[in-house]
């Protein structure tokens, strides 16, 4: 089942050893020798076939696949400790996981999908609730919340979940108006009214001049998918929101004008160092819903 897996004494020691940036600090929060650590450390290289350290005179530095390698290892071993932390001192039973997330993502992405996770945690009583507002962790009682912002929010642990890749799309009656992309002049630009500056943007990316004056403002992507689906304009939305309408038929992408905004998606949680089992169960899990997005950003 787990082919790949390497021996736990050598991942311990390489964590270690990759946080503190020292085999002699890492022998020492182990309780081992220095040489122990080197050698559980060029164990696990040589089960890897690749080297994790640039070993220099009295000073270590990851290599490019130490790297990522550490933030995967950590995270892992950090997941183990806090799901035999959970269990030892508070045995499995019903809790409440508050969550708050952005309406247009909440509305059309998200909620189609919270049934699966309810049937991995059935014991996790979700409380849901949207806002697009700054999140503050010591009046508001949230487990989690996502995030978009043109920079990395301060003042909480932050998980990057994507870039914002957006798409031009339309109805498929209004794509047959489409001739150039210069012929968007000829439509009602749909605008997302808390961003105004992304047609502005898009046109500066793919090349060309906006000039129309036709234009309609509304708060969310949902409204905007809504919107551009009835035959109102065209829109830029993210693909991830407006799979099912790609489907379905009821938008479609006139050109292949693909474009990343400024805007990228956070998930943020309380500052501390240590995450609860129920809320590292739903990070897992929600990784894996924005796997292949990320991939792609």
């Amino acid at each position: 089942m787990y082919a790949h897996l390497p021996p736990l004494n050598p991942l311990r020691a390489f964590e270690a050893a990759a946080r503190l940036l020292s085999f002699t600090l890492a022998s020492k929060e182990l309780f081992v020798t220095h040489g122990a650590i080197s050698k559980q450390v060029r164990i696990l290289e040589e089960y890897l076939a690749t080297p994790l350290f640039v070993r220099q005179h009295r000073s270590l530095k990851l290599t490019d696949e130490g790297e990522r390698y550490f933030i995967n290892v950590q995270s892992a071993l950090q997941t183990i400790n806090n799901a035999t932390a959970d269990l030892i001192d508070h045995p499995l039973r019903t809790q409440t996981l508050s969550i708050n997330v952005l309406p247009s993502l909440t509305i059309s992405w998200l909620i189609p999908r919270m049934e699966e996770f309810k049937s991995r945690f059935p014991h996790l009583y979700v409380d849901l609730s949207i806002g697009d507002f700054e999140v503050d962790f010591n009046n508001a009682k949230y487990d989690i919340a996502v995030r978009s912002a043109t920079s990395v929010p301060k003042g909480v642990n932050v998980m990057k979940l994507m870039d914002e890749d957006l798409c031009l799309v339309c109805s498929p009656e209004l794509s047959r108006q489409l001739t150039s992309l210069e012929s968007i002049n000829q439509m009602t630009l749909l605008k997302h009214t808390t961003r105004p500056d992304l047609w502005q943007l898009w046109a500066e990316d793919v090349g060309i001049k906006l000039t129309t004056e036709n234009k309609f403002g509304v708060e969310h992507f949902y409204m905007l998918s809504q919107a551009a689906a009835s035959g109102m304009g065209v829109a830029l939305i993210p693909r991830f929101f407006i799979e099912d309408e790609l489907k379905t038929g009821k938008l479609v992408i006139p050109f292949e004008a693909k474009f990343t905004s400024p805007y990228s998606y956070y998930l943020l949680t309380p500052k501390s160092s240590n995450l609860s089992l129920k809320v590292q169960s739903y990070i897992d899990w929600l990784l894996e819903l924005f796997s292949p997005y990320r991939e792609t950003s």
